[in-house]
């Protein structure tokens, strides 16, 4: 597993070192250069954490199944299921991570770009690597292998960054199917009419079933509804952090801020 990530992140960072290169070709603006250059360096972080991170995820990730109170044979059925409930572990993470202001703080890191290509894939907030496994731990208590979790969280990982990129368009019922580009360009967008859709990992299925499915329609707006207008990668990881941390301060009373900390960002 590893390896195959090892090998994984060496392409992908090899696709972003070509599109880089050809946004350099086109003479870009130098806010979009300095943006480019603040994801590849939050992209090394998210990185050297991810290593220390999956082997933390797989030892929790054992220890759950140890006790598990059901472990099947490992077999095409456990395949499926695997896939459907990593696929919407991954969107309740999501959903979360956009309706509370605890989580939006560093999902957001994701969103701030006003650009949308590979790099910005690698604009991922890490701090929320040392906490976001053990949304997935519950599936090994019930009999997912660690193996298995790891291995479509891998999948998704690779799937999310290809997805970023504004040089495929639209693709038919694929689209309505799967996170192709055309959806993660909605999901990216701050039109009033995308916010908050399209939050699906590798597939479109719990979109659907539960009414965060958008078409795009309108060109996207990239960025957020208030944009954080810096390239500094520590002001990108921290600026919400901060503002949260503000907003908590003024809460009166332990349910007040424990109120706030899971309302709904602005």
């Amino acid at each position: 597993m590893v390896k195959f990530d090892t090998i994984a992140a060496s392409l992908l960072f090899a696709a972003f070192f070509i599109e880089f290169i050809l946004i350099l070709l086109h003479s870009p603006k130098t806010k979009m250069l300095h943006d480019t250059m603040a994801n590849f360096i939050l992209g090394i972080c998210i990185i050297l954490a991810g290593i220390f991170e999956k082997g933390l995820a797989l030892g929790f990730f054992s220890l759950m199944y140890h006790f598990a109170i059901f472990t099947p044979h490992t077999c095409w059925w456990l395949w499926i299921v695997g896939f459907l409930s990593c696929d919407f572990i991954h969107y309740v993470y999501h959903w979360i991570g956009h309706k509370t202001r605890l989580f939006w703080a560093a999902h957001v890191t994701h969103h701030s770009s006003e650009y949308f290509n590979l790099s910005t894939a690698l604009r991922t907030n890490f701090f929320h690597l040392f906490y976001r496994f053990l949304f997935w731990s519950p599936l090994c208590f019930l009999g997912i292998p660690p193996a298995m979790v790891l291995f479509f969280e891998s999948i998704t990982a690779i799937q999310n960054f290809i997805v970023h990129t504004e040089k495929v368009g639209k693709l038919g019922l694929l689209d309505w199917l799967f996170n192709t580009p055309s959806n993660h360009r909605v999901h990216h967008a701050s039109n009033p009419e995308y916010i908050d859709k399209n939050l699906g990992g590798i597939s479109m299925i719990y979109d659907h079933l539960l009414g965060t499915y958008a078409k795009e329609v309108a060109p996207p707006v990239y960025g957020i509804t208030h944009n954080i207008n810096t390239s500094n990668p520590l002001k990108i990881l921290l600026q919400e952090y901060k503002n949260v941390g503000s907003g908590v301060f003024k809460q009166q009373g332990i349910q007040a801020k424990f109120r706030y900390l899971f309302s709904k960002p602005h």
